[in-house]
């Protein structure tokens, strides 16, 4: 299952927390995360430029911290 978080909860949050049962009372008591959504359109070009331009500088990558 998926749920959206909000940045504050992402470092303490247990995916054990968010399951069918538990998704309607998180719903009613943190409202829909995900609304607005389609409003916030992005190019992903960009993005794909950034990783290429990261990757050319030898920067970390999100899975290689150490990098």
């Amino acid at each position: 299952m998926s749920a959206p978080l909000t940045w504050d909860e992402v470092d303490d949050c247990d995916p054990a927390d968010f399951t069918v049962l538990t998704m309607p009372g998180r719903y009613a008591a943190v409202g829909d995360l995900h609304a607005g959504i389609d409003e916030a359109v992005f190019d992903l070009g960009t993005l794909l430029a950034w990783a290429e331009r990261d990757e050319a500088e030898g920067r970390a990558t999100p899975e290689d911290p150490g990098a």
